[in-house]
């Protein structure tokens, strides 16, 4: 792996010691499951369910985004992506502009990282 992405990785919010255990040490295996981040579609889903005002498919696409988040140690925004999936599990959209205003620009700065390196 190279070291520029790594450090870009923990410094934007990755526990690296977390995923370094999950992976067994392999960082060729933590950069390709990042790089796979790319195509993962339900950031796209949740902004437009959200825009839609359709709490159940927001729900669904931000349960899905906490999950691969949280395997992949993605701390830099985790907190308030389990915060809007508590919200819309309530079936509320009370309070969800907050969270989200907090994960976009942390999700649009680990996809210009991914991208920069994805080569």
């Amino acid at each position: 792996m190279d070291a520029g992405f790594k450090a870009e990785l923990i410094e934007w919010g990755v526990d690296w010691d977390e995923i370094l255990d999950r992976f067994m040490g392999n960082e060729d295996l933590i950069a390709k499951f990042m790089f796979k981040f790319l195509n993962d579609q339900s950031m796209s889903d949740l902004t437009k369910y959200l825009a839609e005002k359709n709490v159940s498919e927001a729900f669904k696409a931000v349960h899905t985004l906490k999950g691969v988040s949280a395997n992949l140690g993605l701390k830099g925004f985790l907190t308030p992506v389990c915060e809007l999936t508590e919200i819309l599990r309530a079936g509320s959209m009370y309070g969800y502009e907050e969270k989200y205003d907090k994960i976009k620009p942390k999700y649009d700065e680990l996809i210009a990282i991914l991208t920069k390196y994805n080569v």
